[in-house]
């Protein structure tokens, strides 16, 4: 999709039916108002900038409204960033060296797993791994981007 338009005529059609709400922001379950075809979709923003679908049978989208029990494949944001990298997808490369985004997915996949390697963050992020040390350290220590910075010294 991108750059002809197609996502816009694709996502035009596409209704959210629910959010899953949560920790687990990224991920929602929608359906086509024109040929009814549910859809698991992963909306990844801070890394590859790209959305992640999943047909679904109509028995898996009712687990999901009805029992809240969607499948495994997006359930962490690292599932989500390895199917990204899977595809082939490049990394936003970012021009500030502590972007927000990247300290906040670095703290995620952390919090996810908490004995996730620095190597394996750095392949997450598609950053070098002395980068990836770097934005751990900010994340750590409550530094982070200049608009991290401002916001809290605004006390935003």
């Amino acid at each position: 999709m991108g750059g002809d338009g197609l996502d816009e005529r694709v996502f035009a059609t596409v209704e959210n039916v629910i959010d899953h709400g949560g920790d687990i922001w990224w991920l929602h379950l929608s359906r086509c108002r024109a040929c009814g075809q549910h859809w698991m979709i992963a909306q990844e923003e801070r890394i590859f900038d790209e959305h992640f679908l999943r047909r679904l049978t109509v028995d898996e989208a009712t687990r999901i409204s009805i029992n809240a029990e969607w499948p495994i494949e997006f359930l962490s944001y690292e599932r989500v960033l390895k199917t990204g990298h899977a595809l082939r997808i490049r990394p936003c490369i970012f021009l500030e060296q502590l972007p927000a985004s990247l300290v906040w997915t670095a703290q995620d996949l952390r919090r996810e797993r908490p004995d996730i390697s620095v190597e394996e963050i750095a392949l997450m992020l598609g950053v070098p791994e002395a980068q990836a040390k770097r934005i751990l350290a900010s994340g750590s220590s409550g530094q982070g981007s200049w608009w991290q910075r401002m916001r809290h010294g605004l006390g935003l």
